[in-house]
């Protein structure tokens, strides 16, 4: 009776998927690396990091955030990258190395995979103006289509549902689910990019440092654009970001926790009243 209730269950999972990519326009041959190299990396995570520093110096401004979409396009970093997509088919799970170097290396292939889809689908104005953005830009990793979605919703977030999707991210017999990471650190939700204004600013993550780099990118978060606290009211404004993905936080509760870790400020910021701030879905561009 359980395994009949498990297959329903990633049969209905599958189902809702396919329904949701169907009704998008969204199929498997949907990949912004259709062509492989003849070979794998000898260390991909390794050439991604570096890969991913190399865009970040040569377009995104230090200051603002903004990335300089003309420049990039035009950059030694985003051919050499173009050149590196081609050979995550051969990827494994094993050549990512351990946990931080797995959470380092998807949190910069989503990061890039932003940019290249921006880049690919001439996107402009508002990062929701195509709604299946998000599901239609996808790499081919270890012989498996993985979107950006997938990424933040079925590997990062430990196979969690999107905030406005009922159903999870992989069905339980999906095979991209050995990619997904375990206990998922609430922290790398301000470590990945979705291309907007709202969203943090870009860093090239290690798996080396990855621990403090998520410490620093929190914290930047928080005391940046995340949180605003008025002492008057008292009212302490959010990123929706902590509305969407409470749940990560451990609850409305944890999120506050969380945000008061962080958060440099003299004030107490207990009894304060909760809003959340508009989020800005133009994309973050220079002008």
């Amino acid at each position: 009776m359980q395994s009949r209730s498990s297959d329903l269950a990633a049969f209905t999972v599958r189902a809702a998927n396919d329904i949701v990519n169907r009704l998008l326009g969204i199929g498997p041959g949907d990949l912004l690396n259709p062509e492989s190299a003849q070979s794998g990396l000898e260390n991909p995570a390794r050439n991604l990091r570096e890969i991913a520093n190399d865009i970040r110096v040569q377009a995104i401004s230090p200051d603002t955030g903004e990335v300089d979409y003309r420049k990039l396009t035009e950059s030694d970093s985003y051919a050499r990258f173009r050149t590196f997509t081609r050979a995550l088919p051969s990827c494994t799970k094993e050549d990512l190395g351990d946990r931080p170097h797995q959470i380092a290396f998807w949190i910069n292939l989503y990061n890039a995979l932003i940019l290249h889809g921006v880049i690919r689908y001439k996107v402009s104005g508002s990062m929701l103006r195509d709604i299946g953005f998000f599901r239609r830009i996808a790499y081919n990793v270890g012989g498996m289509r993985f979107s950006a979605d997938d990424i933040e919703h079925g590997v990062l977030r430990g196979n969690r549902r999107h905030p406005y999707l009922p159903f999870l991210q992989f069905a339980r017999d999906d095979p991209r689910l050995m990619m997904s990471i375990e206990d998922p650190d609430p922290r790398v939700h301000f470590a990945l990019v979705c291309g907007a204004r709202s969203c943090p600013p870009i860093s090239a993550y290690d798996g080396e440092q990855l621990d403090t780099q998520l410490d620093q990118a929190a914290a930047a978060f928080i005391n940046g654009i995340g949180a605003q606290f008025d002492p008057g009211g008292p009212t302490l404004s959010l990123s929706r970001i902590f509305k969407w993905y409470a749940g990560d936080f451990g609850g409305r509760e944890g999120a506050l926790r969380f945000v008061k870790e962080y958060l440099d400020i003299p004030e107490d910021i207990a009894g304060a009243r909760i809003r959340y701030l508009p989020y800005d879905w133009s994309v973050n561009a220079v002008a």
